[in-house]
């Protein structure tokens, strides 16, 4: 495989420009619903949910391997979390990346608790997979799948900096940020996450040939 992003793995359908906020100085719509929903005005935080509960869904989707339930048991869990530290939050901060931290937290512990990443086997899944094709297409989609399974059998600092810096498309400043690491650190957890992926894709794909 080579050494690109994720999101030339991924369906479209899974990398929309909607779902992807610009962690950049909020805009006053937004301060000014945290404001409110910090008063106690709770169709504010509904309004501040809806804005981005899909960005929240699919980041979690993407840290969960796309089991859609934990996803959304995730979600729940995030904006729980949000309402009851909003007070905490400084406007000065980018909301969109502290929403990030939250969601993060939030999926690492779910995975400690599943214990998620220990119950992928690569091998019985490739060997589920029906007879190699010259179908392009059909080739994205098992180059997609392996890049999936290999996010699961990462570290859960290694997949959150792959899955900020290559498929949510932050960049390195920012990732850091959320994950509370230097920028050096990031940058050497992706350069190791990607190797990783590169070794686990190629031998789940060459279990298809």
């Amino acid at each position: 495989m080579r050494d690109t992003t994720l999101a030339m793995f991924l369906p479209a359908a899974c990398v929309q420009p909607e779902a992807q906020p610009e962690v950049c100085p909020d805009d006053a719509g937004v301060l000014a619903l945290i404001s409110q929903a910090r008063s106690g005005d709770m169709a504010a935080f509904d309004q501040l949910m809806r804005r981005y509960e899909r960005v929240v869904l699919m980041t979690a989707l993407r840290f969960l391997n796309g089991n859609v339930a934990d996803a959304q048991d995730a979600a729940q869990t995030v904006f729980l979390r949000l309402h009851r530290s909003l007070g905490q939050f400084r406007s000065d901060a980018s909301f969109p990346a502290w929403l990030y931290r939250i969601t993060v937290n939030v999926c690492h512990d779910m995975n400690r608790k599943s214990q998620r990443r220990a119950e992928v086997d690569l091998t019985g899944i490739a060997r589920t997979l029906p007879a190699a094709a010259a179908d392009p297409v059909e080739d994205d989609e098992r180059r997609m799948e392996a890049v999936k399974a290999g996010l699961a059998r990462l570290g859960e600092k290694e997949r959150a900096a792959i899955v900020l810096r290559d498929i949510e498309g932050l960049d390195t400043a920012q990732v850091a940020s959320i994950l509370g690491s230097s920028e050096a650190t990031v940058r050497s957890q992706i350069s190791v996450g990607r190797r990783k992926l590169r070794k686990f894709a190629d031998a789940y794909l060459r279990r298809r040939l």
